[in-house]
Protein backbone atom coordinates (compact mmCIF):
# COMPACT_ATOMS: atom_id res chain seq x y z
CA UNK A 1 0.00 0.00 0.00
CA UNK A 2 1.38 3.38 -0.92
CA UNK A 3 1.49 6.22 1.59
CA UNK A 4 -1.04 8.19 -0.48
CA UNK A 5 -3.51 5.29 -0.53
CA UNK A 6 -3.12 4.68 3.19
CA UNK A 7 -3.64 8.37 3.96
CA UNK A 8 -6.76 8.43 1.81
CA UNK A 9 -8.22 5.38 3.53
CA UNK A 10 -7.35 6.72 6.95
CA UNK A 11 -9.14 10.03 6.33
CA UNK A 12 -12.20 8.55 4.62
CA UNK A 13 -14.23 8.37 7.82
CA UNK A 14 -13.95 12.10 8.70
CA UNK A 15 -13.53 14.05 5.44
CA UNK A 16 -14.28 17.57 6.68
CA UNK A 17 -12.09 17.43 9.79
CA UNK A 18 -9.21 15.68 8.04
CA UNK A 19 -9.22 18.04 5.06
CA UNK A 20 -9.00 21.00 7.43
CA UNK A 21 -6.04 19.41 9.20
CA UNK A 22 -4.30 18.70 5.89
CA UNK A 23 -4.82 22.31 4.76
CA UNK A 24 -3.25 23.62 7.97
CA UNK A 25 -0.31 21.27 7.53
CA UNK A 26 0.28 22.51 3.97
CA UNK A 27 0.11 26.15 5.03
CA UNK A 28 2.53 25.60 7.90
CA UNK A 29 4.97 23.50 5.86
CA UNK A 30 7.55 26.21 4.95
CA UNK A 31 7.77 27.49 8.54
CA UNK A 32 9.76 25.81 11.30
CA UNK A 33 9.90 26.14 15.07
CA UNK A 34 13.20 28.00 14.76
CA UNK A 35 12.35 30.37 11.89
CA UNK A 36 9.06 31.55 13.40
CA UNK A 37 10.80 33.45 16.24
CA UNK A 38 12.43 36.17 14.11
CA UNK A 39 9.39 36.22 11.81
CA UNK A 40 6.94 36.84 14.67
CA UNK A 41 9.18 39.47 16.30
CA UNK A 42 9.83 41.27 13.01
CA UNK A 43 6.14 41.37 12.09
CA UNK A 44 5.22 42.69 15.54
CA UNK A 45 7.81 45.48 15.30
CA UNK A 46 6.73 46.43 11.76
CA UNK A 47 3.06 46.55 12.77
CA UNK A 48 4.01 48.55 15.87
CA UNK A 49 5.84 51.11 13.73
CA UNK A 50 2.74 51.35 11.55
CA UNK A 51 0.63 51.94 14.67
CA UNK A 52 3.07 54.63 15.82
CA UNK A 53 3.00 56.45 12.50
CA UNK A 54 -0.71 56.25 11.72
CA UNK A 55 -2.16 56.22 15.22
CA UNK A 56 -4.24 53.37 16.60
CA UNK A 57 -6.11 52.20 13.52
CA UNK A 58 -8.23 49.08 13.60
CA UNK A 59 -6.53 47.39 10.57
CA UNK A 60 -3.10 47.64 12.21
CA UNK A 61 -4.45 46.37 15.54
CA UNK A 62 -6.00 43.32 13.87
CA UNK A 63 -2.71 42.60 12.06
CA UNK A 64 -1.10 41.79 15.41
CA UNK A 65 -3.10 38.57 15.40
CA UNK A 66 -0.85 37.12 12.67
CA UNK A 67 2.44 37.06 14.65
CA UNK A 68 0.54 36.08 17.80
CA UNK A 69 -0.99 33.10 15.96
CA UNK A 70 2.35 32.09 14.48
CA UNK A 71 4.04 32.23 17.88
CA UNK A 72 1.35 30.23 19.62
CA UNK A 73 1.23 27.59 16.86
CA UNK A 74 4.92 26.91 16.44
CA UNK A 75 6.46 27.88 19.76
CA UNK A 76 3.60 27.01 22.16
CA UNK A 77 1.44 29.23 24.31
CA UNK A 78 4.26 30.85 26.29
CA UNK A 79 5.83 32.44 23.23
CA UNK A 80 2.39 33.41 21.92
CA UNK A 81 1.68 35.21 25.21
CA UNK A 82 5.03 37.00 24.98
CA UNK A 83 4.14 38.30 21.51
CA UNK A 84 0.70 39.30 22.87
CA UNK A 85 2.36 41.38 25.60
CA UNK A 86 4.69 42.99 23.08
CA UNK A 87 1.79 43.82 20.75
CA UNK A 88 -0.23 45.28 23.62
CA UNK A 89 2.78 47.44 24.57
CA UNK A 90 3.01 48.75 20.99
CA UNK A 91 -0.68 49.72 21.08
CA UNK A 92 -0.21 51.36 24.49
CA UNK A 93 2.70 53.44 23.20
CA UNK A 94 0.62 54.67 20.27
CA UNK A 95 -2.34 55.49 22.50
CA UNK A 96 -0.15 57.55 24.87
CA UNK A 97 1.41 59.35 21.90
CA UNK A 98 -2.01 60.31 20.53
CA UNK A 99 -3.03 61.83 23.89
CA UNK A 100 -6.06 59.70 24.68
CA UNK A 101 -7.69 60.12 28.09
CA UNK A 102 -6.56 57.79 30.82
CA UNK A 103 -9.92 56.05 30.73
CA UNK A 104 -9.63 55.58 26.97
CA UNK A 105 -6.12 54.17 27.29
CA UNK A 106 -7.22 51.68 29.94
CA UNK A 107 -10.27 50.68 27.93
CA UNK A 108 -8.37 50.13 24.69
CA UNK A 109 -5.41 48.41 26.32
CA UNK A 110 -7.74 46.15 28.31
CA UNK A 111 -9.56 45.19 25.11
CA UNK A 112 -6.28 44.51 23.32
CA UNK A 113 -5.01 42.31 26.16
CA UNK A 114 -8.23 40.26 26.23
CA UNK A 115 -8.30 39.91 22.45
CA UNK A 116 -4.67 38.88 22.06
CA UNK A 117 -4.63 36.47 24.98
CA UNK A 118 -7.88 34.91 23.75
CA UNK A 119 -6.34 34.42 20.29
CA UNK A 120 -3.30 32.79 21.90
CA UNK A 121 -5.49 30.35 23.81
CA UNK A 122 -7.64 29.51 20.75
CA UNK A 123 -4.59 28.89 18.54
CA UNK A 124 -3.03 26.64 21.18
CA UNK A 125 -6.23 24.61 21.46
CA UNK A 126 -6.41 24.33 17.67
CA UNK A 127 -2.80 23.15 17.59
CA UNK A 128 -3.51 20.48 20.21
CA UNK A 129 -6.53 19.32 18.19
CA UNK A 130 -4.49 19.07 14.99
CA UNK A 131 -1.79 17.08 16.81
CA UNK A 132 -4.42 14.63 18.04
CA UNK A 133 -5.75 14.28 14.49
CA UNK A 134 -2.25 13.66 13.19
CA UNK A 135 -1.64 10.98 15.82
CA UNK A 136 -4.95 9.25 15.03
CA UNK A 137 -4.23 9.35 11.30
CA UNK A 138 -0.76 7.89 11.80
CA UNK A 139 -2.26 5.12 13.94
CA UNK A 140 -4.92 4.37 11.30
CA UNK A 141 -2.31 4.27 8.53
CA UNK A 142 -0.11 1.90 10.58
CA UNK A 143 -3.07 -0.41 11.21
CA UNK A 144 -4.03 -0.44 7.53
CA UNK A 145 -0.49 -1.22 6.44
CA UNK A 146 -0.22 -3.96 9.05
CA UNK A 147 -3.53 -5.49 7.92
CA UNK A 148 -2.46 -5.44 4.27
CA UNK A 149 0.89 -7.00 5.16
CA UNK A 150 -0.90 -9.84 6.96
CA UNK A 151 -3.21 -10.34 3.97
CA UNK A 152 -0.25 -10.64 1.61
CA UNK A 153 1.54 -13.03 3.93
CA UNK A 154 -1.63 -15.08 4.28
CA UNK A 155 -1.94 -15.48 0.52
CA UNK A 156 1.70 -16.50 0.19
CA UNK A 157 1.44 -18.84 3.17
CA UNK A 158 -1.53 -20.68 1.69
CA UNK A 159 0.34 -21.22 -1.58
CA UNK A 160 3.47 -22.46 0.18
CA UNK A 161 1.42 -24.77 2.39
CA UNK A 162 -0.20 -26.44 -0.62
CA UNK A 163 3.17 -26.92 -2.30
CA UNK A 164 4.68 -28.50 0.82
CA UNK A 165 1.81 -30.92 1.39
CA UNK A 166 2.68 -33.41 -1.39
CA UNK A 167 6.40 -33.92 -0.59
CA UNK A 168 5.56 -34.25 3.12
CA UNK A 169 3.07 -37.02 2.35
CA UNK A 170 5.74 -38.78 0.27
CA UNK A 171 8.28 -38.50 3.13
CA UNK A 172 5.76 -39.83 5.66
CA UNK A 173 4.78 -42.72 3.39
CA UNK A 174 8.40 -43.73 2.75
CA UNK A 175 9.16 -43.59 6.49
CA UNK A 176 6.19 -45.85 7.27
CA UNK A 177 7.20 -48.38 4.55
CA UNK A 178 10.79 -48.35 5.84
CA UNK A 179 9.60 -49.00 9.36
CA UNK A 180 7.45 -51.94 8.22
CA UNK A 181 10.20 -53.55 6.10
CA UNK A 182 12.89 -53.69 8.77
CA UNK A 183 13.25 -55.22 12.20
CA UNK A 184 16.23 -53.05 13.16
CA UNK A 185 15.39 -51.14 16.36
CA UNK A 186 17.64 -48.20 15.45
CA UNK A 187 15.87 -47.84 12.09
CA UNK A 188 12.49 -47.92 13.85
CA UNK A 189 13.69 -45.16 16.18
CA UNK A 190 14.83 -42.98 13.29
CA UNK A 191 11.66 -43.53 11.25
CA UNK A 192 9.63 -42.59 14.35
CA UNK A 193 11.61 -39.36 14.60
CA UNK A 194 10.95 -38.67 10.91
CA UNK A 195 7.20 -39.24 11.34
CA UNK A 196 7.11 -37.02 14.46
CA UNK A 197 8.81 -34.17 12.61
CA UNK A 198 6.55 -34.63 9.58
CA UNK A 199 3.55 -34.40 11.91
CA UNK A 200 4.95 -31.21 13.38
CA UNK A 201 5.47 -29.66 9.93
CA UNK A 202 1.96 -30.78 8.93
CA UNK A 203 0.55 -28.97 11.96
CA UNK A 204 2.39 -25.81 10.89
CA UNK A 205 0.94 -26.18 7.40
CA UNK A 206 -2.59 -26.49 8.83
CA UNK A 207 -1.98 -23.25 10.76
CA UNK A 208 -0.76 -21.61 7.57
CA UNK A 209 -3.89 -22.67 5.72
CA UNK A 210 -6.04 -21.39 8.57
CA UNK A 211 -4.12 -18.11 8.45
CA UNK A 212 -4.47 -17.75 4.68
CA UNK A 213 -8.11 -18.81 4.24
CA UNK A 214 -10.17 -16.57 6.46
CA UNK A 215 -13.72 -15.45 5.81
CA UNK A 216 -16.76 -16.97 4.17
CA UNK A 217 -17.62 -19.12 7.19
CA UNK A 218 -21.19 -19.49 8.41
CA UNK A 219 -22.04 -17.20 11.30
CA UNK A 220 -24.61 -17.68 14.03
CA UNK A 221 -25.48 -16.44 17.50
CA UNK A 222 -22.62 -17.10 19.96
CA UNK A 223 -22.78 -16.58 23.72
CA UNK A 224 -19.37 -15.42 24.98
CA UNK A 225 -20.18 -16.66 28.50
CA UNK A 226 -20.96 -20.16 27.26
CA UNK A 227 -17.90 -20.05 24.99
CA UNK A 228 -15.57 -19.05 27.84
CA UNK A 229 -17.08 -21.67 30.15
CA UNK A 230 -16.76 -24.53 27.64
CA UNK A 231 -13.21 -23.61 26.63
CA UNK A 232 -12.08 -23.25 30.23
CA UNK A 233 -13.50 -26.67 31.17
CA UNK A 234 -11.86 -28.25 28.13
CA UNK A 235 -8.39 -26.96 29.10
CA UNK A 236 -8.57 -27.64 32.85
CA UNK A 237 -6.77 -30.97 32.47
CA UNK A 238 -3.98 -29.29 30.48
CA UNK A 239 -3.64 -26.71 33.23
CA UNK A 240 -3.44 -29.41 35.94
CA UNK A 241 -0.66 -31.20 34.06
CA UNK A 242 1.29 -27.93 33.93
CA UNK A 243 0.71 -27.30 37.65
CA UNK A 244 -1.40 -24.21 36.98
CA UNK A 245 -5.05 -23.30 37.39
CA UNK A 246 -7.65 -21.59 35.22
CA UNK A 247 -10.16 -19.29 36.88
CA UNK A 248 -13.41 -18.22 35.22
CA UNK A 249 -15.25 -14.98 35.95
CA UNK A 250 -18.49 -14.18 34.11
CA UNK A 251 -19.17 -10.46 33.97
CA UNK A 252 -22.97 -10.49 33.71
CA UNK A 253 -25.51 -11.16 36.50
CA UNK A 254 -26.24 -14.88 36.86
CA UNK A 255 -24.20 -15.55 33.74
CA UNK A 256 -26.69 -13.80 31.44
CA UNK A 257 -25.73 -14.30 27.78
CA UNK A 258 -23.33 -11.96 25.99
CA UNK A 259 -24.43 -12.52 22.41
CA UNK A 260 -22.27 -11.82 19.35
CA UNK A 261 -22.55 -12.84 15.72
CA UNK A 262 -19.78 -15.28 14.82
CA UNK A 263 -18.52 -18.75 14.10
CA UNK A 264 -18.38 -20.82 17.28
CA UNK A 265 -15.49 -23.08 16.22
CA UNK A 266 -13.31 -20.15 15.16
CA UNK A 267 -13.96 -18.15 18.32
CA UNK A 268 -13.23 -21.26 20.41
CA UNK A 269 -9.92 -21.52 18.58
CA UNK A 270 -9.09 -17.90 19.47
CA UNK A 271 -9.87 -18.27 23.17
CA UNK A 272 -8.10 -21.65 23.33
CA UNK A 273 -4.96 -20.15 21.77
CA UNK A 274 -4.94 -17.30 24.29
CA UNK A 275 -5.47 -19.62 27.28
CA UNK A 276 -2.78 -22.05 26.11
CA UNK A 277 -0.36 -19.15 25.63
CA UNK A 278 -1.13 -18.01 29.17
CA UNK A 279 -0.55 -21.50 30.56
CA UNK A 280 2.77 -21.82 28.73
CA UNK A 281 3.89 -18.41 30.01
CA UNK A 282 3.02 -19.27 33.63
CA UNK A 283 5.23 -20.99 36.16
CA UNK A 284 3.91 -23.94 38.20
CA UNK A 285 1.45 -22.61 40.74
CA UNK A 286 0.43 -19.75 38.50
CA UNK A 287 -3.10 -18.80 37.52
CA UNK A 288 -4.75 -17.86 34.24
CA UNK A 289 -7.96 -15.88 34.65
CA UNK A 290 -10.62 -15.91 31.93
CA UNK A 291 -13.29 -13.23 32.27
CA UNK A 292 -16.14 -11.87 30.18
CA UNK A 293 -17.87 -8.49 30.25
CA UNK A 294 -19.81 -5.89 28.29
CA UNK A 295 -18.08 -2.54 27.78
CA UNK A 296 -18.70 0.81 26.09
CA UNK A 297 -16.32 1.38 23.17
CA UNK A 298 -16.69 4.35 20.77
CA UNK A 299 -20.30 4.99 21.85
CA UNK A 300 -21.38 1.38 21.35
CA UNK A 301 -21.60 -1.77 23.44
CA UNK A 302 -19.17 -4.61 22.79
CA UNK A 303 -18.59 -8.04 24.28
CA UNK A 304 -15.16 -8.84 25.69
CA UNK A 305 -13.29 -12.00 26.62
CA UNK A 306 -10.16 -11.30 28.67
CA UNK A 307 -7.38 -13.80 29.31
CA UNK A 308 -4.95 -12.70 32.03
CA UNK A 309 -1.88 -14.65 33.12
CA UNK A 310 0.80 -14.19 35.78
CA UNK A 311 3.64 -15.21 33.51
CA UNK A 312 6.86 -13.60 32.41
CA UNK A 313 5.16 -10.89 30.36
CA UNK A 314 6.16 -9.52 26.98
CA UNK A 315 9.05 -7.14 26.46
CA UNK A 316 7.93 -3.67 25.24
CA UNK A 317 10.02 -4.09 22.09
CA UNK A 318 8.19 -7.33 21.21
CA UNK A 319 4.63 -6.03 21.66
CA UNK A 320 4.29 -4.46 18.15
CA UNK A 321 5.30 -7.78 16.55
CA UNK A 322 3.35 -10.37 18.50
CA UNK A 323 0.62 -10.70 15.84
CA UNK A 324 3.15 -11.06 13.00
CA UNK A 325 3.36 -14.56 11.48
CA UNK A 326 6.19 -16.75 12.79
CA UNK A 327 7.12 -14.28 15.51
CA UNK A 328 7.34 -16.02 18.88
CA UNK A 329 8.96 -15.42 22.25
CA UNK A 330 8.86 -19.13 23.09
CA UNK A 331 11.85 -21.43 22.98
CA UNK A 332 12.87 -23.42 19.93
CA UNK A 333 10.33 -26.17 19.20
CA UNK A 334 7.75 -24.77 21.66
CA UNK A 335 5.66 -22.77 19.21
CA UNK A 336 5.17 -22.03 15.52
CA UNK A 337 4.57 -18.30 15.87
CA UNK A 338 1.23 -18.64 14.06
CA UNK A 339 -1.28 -18.96 16.91
CA UNK A 340 -1.71 -15.24 17.55
CA UNK A 341 -1.59 -14.44 13.82
CA UNK A 342 -4.43 -16.88 13.15
CA UNK A 343 -6.38 -15.50 16.13
CA UNK A 344 -5.84 -11.95 14.89
CA UNK A 345 -7.22 -12.87 11.47
CA UNK A 346 -10.26 -14.62 12.93
CA UNK A 347 -11.18 -11.74 15.23
CA UNK A 348 -10.61 -9.18 12.47
CA UNK A 349 -12.97 -11.13 10.19
CA UNK A 350 -15.55 -10.92 12.98
CA UNK A 351 -15.24 -7.09 12.89
CA UNK A 352 -13.49 -7.17 16.24
CA UNK A 353 -10.03 -6.57 17.65
CA UNK A 354 -7.50 -8.09 20.02
CA UNK A 355 -5.90 -5.80 22.59
CA UNK A 356 -2.85 -6.68 24.67
CA UNK A 357 -1.26 -5.14 27.74
CA UNK A 358 1.82 -6.62 29.35
CA UNK A 359 4.64 -5.85 31.71
CA UNK A 360 7.81 -7.92 32.03
CA UNK A 361 7.61 -10.33 35.01
CA UNK A 362 4.07 -9.10 35.76
CA UNK A 363 2.04 -11.09 33.24
CA UNK A 364 -0.08 -10.25 30.20
CA UNK A 365 -3.71 -9.59 29.39
CA UNK A 366 -5.27 -10.29 25.99
CA UNK A 367 -8.74 -8.84 25.36
CA UNK A 368 -10.92 -10.05 22.50
CA UNK A 369 -13.41 -7.30 21.60
CA UNK A 370 -16.43 -8.22 19.47
CA UNK A 371 -19.52 -6.18 18.50
CA UNK A 372 -22.68 -7.35 20.22
CA UNK A 373 -25.39 -8.97 18.15
CA UNK A 374 -28.09 -6.39 17.18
Amino acid sequence: MTSTTADALATAGRPQESQAVLMIERLSGPLTRRSVVPIALTLTVIIGIGDRVTGVELPFTILYLLPIGLGAWFRDRVFGLAISILATGCIGASLVKDGFSNLGIVWNLGGAVILFFAVTWCVEELHAYVERERAQRRMAVDQLRHAERLNVIGTLAAGVAHELGTPLNVIAGCAEILAEDTADESVHKRTTMILDQVSRVSAIIRHLLDFGHRGGVARAEVDLNALATATTEMLQSTARKAGTTIELELGTPNGAPILVNGNLAELEQVVSNLILNGLQASDPGGRVRVSTCIEHRADKLVGCVKVTDQGHGIAPGDLPQIFDPFFTTKGVGEGTGLGLSVSYGIVRDHDGSIEVTSEPRQGSRFTVVLPLRP
